[in-house]
């Protein structure tokens, strides 16, 4: 068995330590036998002194060679202070010796309890007990005030070897504790720092070779740093979202107004908002008109903004094939207008004549979807003329709450086919500077999308509102609901939700594209909330008139 416990010890840290104490130790125990030798010759007479004198030689010898064993030599280590002990227990035998030398084995009692641990404290108190009976064998011999000392001497000494013992392996066993604490969270550091080494490494990897650009922007807008992808793009250069915006101007992708400076995506990004895919057109003088998709992320640390990374993609060639294509749908809308007002126009004659039942009944079908293709045309040519900015707003004061009045009045007759209850909520004058026909076609088109998707016997219900400067007009419906991954699109152009899909009602997915486009020339905002299985919320607010 070794005299060290297994998990308690480390012989490579014990190493140095035991020349570095036996040596100071071996030094103090000489002095004390010189001093009692030169006070007392006749100890050098005692055979007891010199075999002391030469079990801590034998004992400062091993300590000396200590550092040439191999690791794992523990108990040749563990054996120096037990000899130290053994040496201070061999002086005790002469009966004169100084009951003093006893303290001479508290050292090496420490030490033992140090390395040996709990069998340390064993061999501690067998000798103490040894050490007990050589002095309670001297009491025999002494009276009076000596009797008392060396009595007292004869309890103490053991017990203080053995609290010296005790006290130097709890706390060696508690350091040790504390020690390999100490270890295992440098060693979690050393693996935390390697880990975000290895991810810094691939975040490097990621940013070098992505496809888009990518921006790192500090807490103040400047820019630190930016992948090949974006410092090779012609159209957007500069080492500062400030320079990067010198000359530059950002245009709305569908109407190519101004996007006021605070709106840009580049000082939103700076100043640490997060948006996805908003889409802009770059002008700036020498180049051409370049359309971007943008999405920035701020990077939070502890809860402080750190700065932001930006995304920025372009999609200038995506965005030409879209006006290409909407100019195509403009010169064939433009085209079917008049055919088809000429068939419209000789069905409303044909049906003013007294027919058959099943020819009337062929000439209403065949006028309902003239009407519906009329309308599509119609919507399809707003949407070209939007999206080259041609609109026109013909601005006047407009009571939003007769337009209301005025819009259910008209689609009264549509609900009541479906058996959906209309309602116009009474609500205040609501007064706003805009043109009145535009926005009768925004408010009409909530209108009928909510009696369109609303379930047979449901409810649509029609609210003008005053939100402090705003006049708020919204439009709830209970029908089906659209997805929450889908609300985000449904003013896309062309879009139309699952939902709407699946109910197979007809529908080109440019109503509510329309609608937005007429808010936001009239400097508003518009909004569509949706519950799956509840209904949805399409509203629109606007700056009250003066």
């Amino acid at each position: 068995m070794s005299a060290l416990e297994p998990g308690e010890r480390s012989d490579a840290a014990l190493s140095p330590q035991t020349r570095k104490l036996q040596v100071p130790y071996a030094l103090l125990a000489a002095t004390v036998l010189l001093v009692m030798g030169i006070a007392n010759p006749r100890v050098w007479s005692n055979p007891w002194a010199w075999t002391a004198v030469g079990i801590l030689a034998v004992a400062t010898i091993i300590a000396l060679i200590a550092t040439l064993l191999p690791a794992g030599s523990g108990r040749a280590r563990a054996v120096v202070p037990m000899l130290d002990l053994a040496a201070s227990a061999v002086l005790l035998v002469d009966a004169s010796a100084p009951r003093t030398l006893a303290l001479l084995a508290v050292l090496p009692a420490f030490w033992i309890g140090i390395v040996a641990g709990r069998r340390g404290i064993a061999i501690v108190a067998g000798v103490s007990a040894v050490i007990a009976a050589i002095l309670g064998v001297h009491l025999a011999g002494t009276t009076g005030t000596l009797l008392t000392a060396n009595a007292v001497g004869t309890v103490l000494i053991p017990a203080s070897l053995l609290a010296a013992a005790w006290s130097a392996h709890y706390y060696s066993r508690l350091l040790g504790r504390q020690q390999r604490a100490l270890l295992e969270r440098e060693r979690e550091r050393t693996e935390i720092a390697r880990k975000a080494a290895a991810d810094a490494t691939l975040i490097d990897a990621v940013f070098e070779t992505a496809r888009i650009g990518l921006m790192l922007l500090d807490p103040e807008g400047r820019i630190e740093r930016v992948n090949p992808t974006l410092r090779e793009h012609p159209a957007i250069a500069g080492e500062s979202v400030a320079t990067m915006l010198d000359g530059v101007r950002f245009l709305e992708i569908d109407t190519r107004r101004r996007i006021r400076h605070s709106r840009t995506p580049l000082v939103r990004a700076a100043r640490g908002e997060a948006f996805d895919n908003v889409d802009c057109w770059i002008s700036r003088p020498g180049h051409d008109l370049v359309a971007i998709r943008m999405s920035s992320r701020p990077i939070l640390l502890d809860g402080e903004f750190r700065g932001s990374i930006a995304s920025i993609d372009d999609v200038t060639a995506y965005m030409r094939m879209l006006e290409d294509r909407d100019d195509f749908v403009a010169l064939v809308s433009h085209e079917l207008r008049t055919p088809l007002t000429s068939i419209a126009g000789y069905l409303e004659i044909a049906l003013d004549e007294d027919l058959p039942g099943d020819l009337r009944s062929w000439l209403e079908t065949a006028q309902r979807n003239s009407n519906r293709l009329r309308a599509l045309v119609e919507d399809l040519l707003v949407v070209g003329e939007m999206s080259r900015g041609e609109v026109q707003l013909q601005s006047t004061d407009v009571d939003l709450r007769a337009l209301a009045v005025d819009a259910v009045a008209l689609l009264d007759h549509r609900a009541r086919r479906k058996r959906v209850s209309l309602r116009l909520v009474d609500g205040p004058v609501a007064m706003v500077e805009g043109d009145a026909r535009r926005l009768s076609q925004v408010i009409e088109n909530l209108i009928s999308n909510g009696i369109k998707y609303t379930h047979d016997d449901g409810d649509v219900e029609v609210r003008i509102e005053l939100d402090g400067q705003e006049a708020v007009v919204s439009v709830r419906d209970d029908g089906p609901g659209v997805r929450p991954d889908e609300v985000a699109r449904v003013f896309e152009r062309f879009y139309r939700s699952s939902s709407a899909r699946e109910s197979q009602l007809p529908g080109a997915g440019l109503g509510l594209w329309i609608c937005r486009m007429i808010v936001h020339a009239h400097g508003g905002s518009i909004d569509f909330s949706s519950e799956l299985g509840v209904g949805s919320v399409a509203s629109f607010r606007l700056p009250r008139a003066a």
